[in-house]
């Protein structure tokens, strides 16, 4: 009840005021062409007839305080009616257009009490009246719908409205205090927030510039505009520009405005400035310009579609595992001992003369007089007479080809498990491969499982800074994923490497950024992506010396971002020097990469790249010293597999990294040596291959590493190639070093 007392309450109110400033809206020669707006398109939408009815009979007397303009406002509340009641007859809907037409219909016999010449002025400003509800009835409409995107037409008729609004409302003028400053200095940050624009509040200002003849409002709104799109990131500061574009107006026309229209400017400023946010997120959803969550959820909706998908195919990899893992290894001794007996017995026995004694000897069945001798030649490999029980020796004239049958039976057996062994081992190793895949899926479903959530104020931030450079944006996103954030925009492809868009991007997300990648769209226009910068960054040198007479080096280097957020160091000897050790150590840093890459743990990398080693067969082998440094954290891992020692230089002292582990290749299960170091700013890191450490040991590469009174990492990486070879150039030496830095801005 109380809900519908509200409603009817707001209708009265809405209506009233419409009808009053609408009908205040005079021009010369005594034009009143908006007067009908306020009532016959709200009760077309289906308003409550005696409630608006009673809004616009009461303001259309507060307006003229007339007797005739209460008469013809009567008038045409009875000819509204009269559709209306016929709907309400027969039952069906009639078109707003009836009402419309009724109503002005209605009113014509209020000519007769005119003079002659004023008629033709009342006919025209009925005909006016009906054709602005008309215009209006498409655009209230879509209002009611709460649809409230609008095409050209429907703006134009919002600007209309605005114009009649704003004429009216500065017309009606008491004691030097128009309603027109206060609406305007709502309606102005409102609009500039709501709709990104200032049209509307300046064809509002036209509309009382044109009825006044000053200029004074107009201006007033143009350098409010102005002063609002310059601070449209503070609101307070946009909602109160208004009074002060005003107050420099009235130092320039000071007949155009009163002082005390100031106290109705700091009202609507102070109401539009302190409105609550959600406020103004409803509107700008309603009016389609607030946040497009649709696509960003659709981002996440897909997320998850493939975290679902991920996890069906790691499932299923699983299961194929624990297959492959149920291994065929065929019949046993004792099963193909038993299985054989049987067989020769029936073929070499049954029709034999002695075949019951035999028989009777067997228990009977003379399988059991074979069983052991089988037994003993699929242990050994092949059967003699001497494997033969003592009774068959005596008694069997087969015996002879007793033996040759069982030599070719134990020979087909013992291929059959080799062959046998071979697919077991190849099973087991598929089933690793499989685990290991599924492991990696593992980490992306992590990683996609966690939902991007998307900001909207610093998108119009990174817009704005984009504008403040000359740069010209189309759109922007910003995706903050935990950790790191994204930015993505899209632009000319002419501005895609501009380092004036990336110093844009920190400025509006208050940090550091660094771009990440550039996508084409077509036509000229890219997503350029930036990524939050780490806090820390490194630099790398590297130092190679082959060892003496060969062509190639053996080792294998490698430095890689993993991410943005990682930098992975890694070294890779090969078994031997030359070309062939260059291919099997190539091909495990290879590996290592690529699979580091997807952010899988290196407890899961490791075991599968050896697993595909091994594969190879080749009998080679390959040692592997990893470091992997998170930037963000300033941790580092050390991952050694038959790798040597490392050295860490810090300012507090040197430190060494013990090595371990068998290398990759050799056996199908390892375990690598994995250790974790802190690492602080100014820190270096040195790898180095066992050429190195082999010619002047741990501790002389710390020595080298200490006695240098750099930290650059090239010069350091030099320095100790230099000492390794001259001790000695027996093996390929190679050298990474990284030092860590901390990221300024």
């Amino acid at each position: 009840m109380k809900r519908k007392f509200f409603h009817v309450v707001i209708f009265f109110f809405v209506g009233f005021v419409l009808t009053f400033f609408l009908s205040s809206a005079v021009f010369p020669p005594g034009l009143k062409p908006f007067y009908g707006g306020g009532y016959l398109p709200l009760l077309s939408l289906g308003g409550n007839y005696f409630v608006l009815s009673s809004a616009y009979l009461l303001a259309r007397f507060a307006w003229g305080k007339d007797v005739f303009v209460l008469l013809q406002a009567a008038f045409s509340v009875c000819g509204a009616g009269i559709p209306l009641a016929v709907s309400v007859v027969r039952r069906r809907k009639i078109h707003p257009f009836y009402t419309v037409i009724s109503a002005f219909f209605a009113e014509l016999p209020m000519m007769a009490f005119l003079p002659d010449k004023e008629w033709m002025l009342f006919l025209a400003n009925g005909a006016l009246s009906a054709l602005f509800s008309l215009l209006l009835l498409p655009l209230l409409f879509k209002i009611k719908k709460r649809v409230l995107t609008f095409g050209e037409w429907e703006a134009a008729v919002a600007g209309l409205i605005s114009f009649a609004l704003g004429a009216g409302s500065y017309s009606a003028t008491y004691f030097g205090v128009s309603a027109y400053y206060l609406l305007l200095a709502f309606l102005l940050p409102t609009a500039i927030f709501l709709l990104h624009s200032g049209a509307i509040p300046l064809v509002f200002a036209v509309g009382a510039t044109a009825l006044s003849g000053e200029v004074a409002p107009v201006l007033a709104a143009a350098m409010a505009v102005v002063f609002s799109e310059a601070l449209k990131s503070k609101r307070v500061l946009a909602a109160f520009s208004l009074p002060v574009a005003e107050g420099l107006t009235y130092l320039l026309f000071p007949g155009g405005f009163s002082p005390l229209n100031f106290l109705f400017l700091f009202s609507g400023g102070f109401l539009a400035a302190f409105l609550p946010d959600v406020f103004y997120k409803k509107g700008a959803a309603m009016l389609g310009r607030g946040e497009r969550n649709a696509p960003y959820a659709l981002v996440n909706k897909t997320r998850l579609e493939i975290v679902g998908k991920l996890g069906f195919i790691g499932d299923a990899l699983r299961k194929t595992s624990e297959t492959l893992c149920v291994l065929g290894g065929g019949d046993g001794e004792d099963e193909a001992a038993g299985r054989l007996s049987e067989e020769f017995s029936a073929s070499l026995c049954v029709g034999c003369k002695n075949f019951k004694d035999c028989a009777a000897q067997g228990g009977g069945n003379t399988a059991q007089l074979f069983q052991g001798a089988i037994a003993r030649a699929l242990r050994n490999g092949k059967a003699t007479i001497c494997d033969l029980p003592p009774y068959l020796n005596g008694n069997c004239h087969k015996t002879r080809s007793f033996l040759d049958a069982l030599n070719e039976a134990t020979e087909i057996y013992r291929e059959e498990r080799e062959r046998c062994l071979i697919r077991n081992e190849t099973r087991q190793k598929l089933a690793g491969e499989a685990e290991g895949v599924a492991a990696v899926l593992d980490v992306l479903r992590r990683d996609l499982r966690r939902a991007v959530s998307f900001d909207g104020k610093k998108r119009d931030r990174v817009l704005a800074e984009l504008r403040r450079e000359g740069i010209v944006s189309y759109d922007a996103m910003v995706a903050d994923g935990g950790d790191v954030a994204t930015v993505t925009v899209t632009l000319e492809e002419t501005k895609a490497k501009d380092e004036r868009v990336t110093e844009a991007v920190s400025r509006a997300m208050g940090t550091s950024f660094l771009p990440e990648g550039i996508t084409r769209l077509g036509a000229g226009s890219v997503a350029a992506s930036f990524r939050s910068a780490p806090p820390f960054d490194a630099i790398v040198g590297q130092s190679v010396k082959i060892k003496e007479g060969s062509e190639a080096c053996g080792d294998t280097k490698s430095v890689t971002r993993l991410n943005g957020d990682r930098i992975m160091i890694a070294l890779s000897d090969g078994m031997g020097s030359g070309e062939e050790a260059n291919r099997g150590s190539a091909a495990a840093i290879s590996l290592v990469e690529n699979f580091y890459r997807t952010g899988v743990e290196e407890k899961t990398v490791l075991p599968l790249i050896n697993h595909l080693l091994t594969m190879r067969n080749d009998g080679s082998f390959q040692t592997l010293d990893m470091c992997v440094v998170d930037l963000r954290t300033a941790e580092a891992d050390f991952i050694k597999l038959s790798a040597p020692e490392s050295v860490i230089k810090r300012r507090s002292g040197s430190e060494i990294v013990e090595g371990g582990a068998l290398p990759l290749g050799i056996l199908r299960e390892i375990t690598p040596s994995v250790s974790r170091r802190k690492l602080a700013s100014g820190d270096v890191v040195v790898l180095a291959t066992d050429g190195v450490t082999d010619a002047i040991g741990a501790d002389g590469m710390m020595r080298v590493v200490e006695s240098g009174r750099t930290n650059n990492p090239q010069t350091i990486a030099d320095n100790v190639i230099r000492d390794a070879s001259y001790v000695s150039q027996a093996d390929d030496q190679t050298v990474v070093a990284l030092r860590l830095f901390r990221r300024v801005g």
